[in-house]
């Protein structure tokens, strides 16, 4: 990652308050209904994918690297339409967690390749690689969904967005620093 991509720290910034944000609902509003957290979980990641669109048209104004965060945005947003539409038409909670599940894997995997490329000077880059491990097999799990409960599974994701928000956000004050 060069100086410009440093720039952008605040995308990951967003990102990671989005998935907090959505991490405390479905953990502490016991009657959010999961049409509402199928609506808030793609809006979510529909919003943290335009922010990492923005930050790659910058990049590329700029002359930077800017593939790795134009294709987690672009898939963000791909899968914040499709869990939004999806679950209109069909409305199945299994089917939100298999998404869930798809885009765990891929934003995963997407870290997992930033993490093995990020500037050697950015002091927290190991957190991207924790995160893409969890995340990947946060995603393995959801697949397997070994939960007897819609709660429980809720829970879960609920917990995982948690995690999945705070490393980033952590992950994205590294980023800042390293100006």
């Amino acid at each position: 990652m060069e100086k410009q991509s440093l720039k952008n720290w605040w995308t990951y910034t967003v990102k990671g308050i989005f998935a907090i944000t959505f991490g405390l609902i479905a953990l502490l509003v016991p009657d959010a209904s999961i049409a509402r957290l199928v609506q808030l979980f793609g809006g979510f990641i529909i919003l943290s994918g335009a922010f990492l669109i923005g930050g790659s048209i910058s990049n590329i104004r700029h002359h930077k690297k800017w593939g790795m965060w134009f294709f987690e945005g672009i898939l963000d947003l791909v899968l914040g339409v499709i869990i939004i539409v999806y679950h209109y038409t069909m409305a199945s909670v299994e089917l939100f967690v298999i998404f869930v599940a798809i885009w765990a894997i891929t934003v995963g995997f997407t870290q997992l390749f930033a993490a093995m490329s990020a500037n050697k000077g950015v002091r927290t880059r190991w957190l991207l690689l924790i995160n893409a491990i969890i995340v990947i097999g946060a995603g393995f799990v959801l697949f397997y969904n070994p939960f007897e409960t819609q709660e429980q599974t809720l829970n879960m994701i609920g917990i995982f967005s948690l995690v999945f928000g705070a490393i980033i956000t952590i992950y994205s004050f590294g980023l800042k620093e390293s100006q």
